[in-house]
């Protein structure tokens, strides 16, 4: 009787097998819940990359389908260079988001006589080679220099200011003095979040006494939209080469069109991720 109630006494201090229950209950309570969270992510997730292009990556949400694609081209047989590289990758260029629209706005006030279309037709070109987007949203007023704003107030809040193409003078943009008919580049910045850089606005600058006098010789409208082609490359992230085959070479005196290796940078140059 004695060894029979110390047992009894064992399992009360243990506690018995009803304590056991609970514990398997919410055991699986949490699982039930876990997986459903999970579900419904891994559902979520589905709908974010099918309506929006949205994936999760190990550097956060980026999206994926840009808004074009560059032309297959021929590799390794020109020359091309990247005006900026990602921080520690001299391999990746820094580019535009492949996956937003690149605004552009013109200034036109002092478009010389003969020249009327040719930025459109220059960006409609280099849309089609890299895949990007290159949207004009009409005239401007806006001046070239320093002091332009990259981030711009607008009715629907602060915005990246739109690329700008100005025909202008070397009084207005003293960069265009001596021998240089044009100038471009652009702007950018670091995403702290992925590490990576991006181009968020730039700025084409056009010598109109220049040009002006170029337009008056034979084929000289080609030789103007080559000029603003050149200057455009520079915007969306080409370098200056030494080959004199390519659009890109500092000193072209004939080339109307880009070269083999002008079009494999292009291509490239459209060709990367999506930002955040």
């Amino acid at each position: 009787m004695h060894r029979l109630l110390r047992e009894l006494d064992r399992l009360d201090a243990r506690g018995g097998p009803t304590r056991v229950k609970p514990r398997r209950e919410l055991g699986q309570t949490l699982f039930v819940a876990l997986v459903t969270t999970a579900l419904v992510s891994a559902m979520g997730l589905v709908i974010l990359h099918k309506q929006w292009g949205i994936t999760l990556g190990l550097d956060g949400f980026t999206r994926t389908n840009a808004l074009g694609r560059p032309p297959e081209v021929a590799t390794g047989i020109g020359a091309f260079a990247f005006s900026d590289h990602q921080p520690g990758d001299p391999s990746s260029p820094v580019a535009y988001d492949p996956c937003d629209q690149i605004h552009v706005v013109v200034n036109e006030r002092l478009t010389p006589a003969g020249a009327d279309g040719l930025v459109e037709e220059a960006l409609t070109e280099l849309s089609g080679r890299t895949g990007l987007q290159l949207v004009v949203d009409g005239p401007t007023d806006d001046l070239p220099g320093e002091e332009r704003p990259s981030r711009k107030l607008t009715p629907q809040g602060w915005r990246w200011s739109p690329v700008l193409v100005a025909w202008s003078t070397p009084e207005d943009d003293p960069g265009l003095a001596g021998s240089v008919a044009g100038l471009g580049g652009s702007t950018s910045v670091l995403d702290e979040f992925t590490g990576q850089r991006r181009y968020v606005t730039g700025t084409v600058s056009l010598d109109t006494p220049a040009l002006e006098g170029m337009l008056a010789r034979q084929e000289g409208r080609a030789h103007v939209r080559a000029v603003i082609l050149h200057e455009l490359a520079h915007v969306v992230g080409l370098a200056h080469v030494d080959d004199p085959r390519e659009l890109m070479f500092q000193d072209n005196v004939g080339l109307t069109e880009f070269g083999p290796g002008d079009l494999e940078g292009l291509a490239a140059l459209g060709s990367g991720r999506c930002f955040t």
